[in-house]
């Protein structure tokens, strides 16, 4: 895969060569980050600051959005950007949710659309979101259904906390608000979420499989507003010494 380029992040092919990405992607995935609380093991899902390094793939689900870096603060941001347009950023990881249950990021968002409904098919729109697939799912333009997470900062119609079935994809997908409403608009903030609460808040038991793909995500396709979102980092945090997946795998 050829490497990113500033100021953009390359717009790439469909997410169909992302199962052959898997073995440098987890390697780079695993990297250690000495910041974590006491107790707990970092495990570095992706740092826009080292995105020239790191292995993702676009894929615009209708329209053209965008995803490039640009600067926040002393760091570095992926920015995502979309008009009447929805899309992802994606990147293989590799993470035990039993031995790395919790997952914190960093984001922040520059509006939200006023007429989004997540469980609409008409008006399933967001400022900003973060996928979480548990299994393998294969090619992206044509997924197989594995369970995921997709944790978003919504409008204010969605109370915090509130888990909702996708309209189109309900019984894979869902939709966990993160955070609800304007009041943090424009300001970077870091969330920390307990993945298995999540995973059986959702889905009602455990998950069976690793944490296998990661992705960014922003959907204004329905409403039709102009949406930026910058995301600056993701880790999970284990409570043993993560596994170092093979390269065989």
């Amino acid at each position: 895969m050829p490497a990113l380029s500033r100021p953009a992040l390359p717009i790439l092919a469909l997410l169909g060569a992302l199962p052959l990405l898997a073995a440098c992607a987890r390697e780079a995935a695993t990297a250690p980050d000495p910041g974590a609380p006491p107790g707990e093991i970092p495990l570095v899902l992706f740092e826009a600051n080292d995105a020239l390094e790191e292995d993702w793939q676009k894929f615009d689900v209708w329209q053209n959005t965008s995803f490039d870096l640009v600067p926040a603060g002393d760091r570095i941001a992926i920015r995502a950007r979309a008009k009447g347009a929805s899309g992802l950023l994606a990147r293989r990881v590799s993470v035990d949710p039993e031995t790395c249950p919790q997952l914190e990021w960093s984001w922040t968002v520059e509006g939200l659309p006023s007429t989004a409904d997540l469980s609409s098919r008409k008006a399933e729109d967001m400022a900003a979101a973060i996928f979480v697939a548990f299994g393998d799912p294969g090619v992206f333009s044509n997924p197989d259904p594995v369970p995921t997470l997709r944790y978003v900062w919504s409008t204010s119609n969605e109370p915090k906390g509130t888990v909702v079935a996708s309209p189109y994809f309900p019984a894979t997908l869902r939709s966990v608000v993160v955070r609800s409403g304007p009041a943090d608009v424009g300001t970077v903030v870091t969330e920390r979420r307990d993945l298995l609460a999540d995973f059986e808040a959702a889905f009602g038991g455990e998950p069976e499989d690793r944490i296998e793909v990661l992705a960014l995500f922003i959907d204004s396709d329905h409403g039709e507003e102009p949406l930026e979102a910058h995301f600056l980092g993701a880790r999970a945090l284990c409570i043993e010494e993560p596994e170092a997946p093979s390269i065989f795998d």
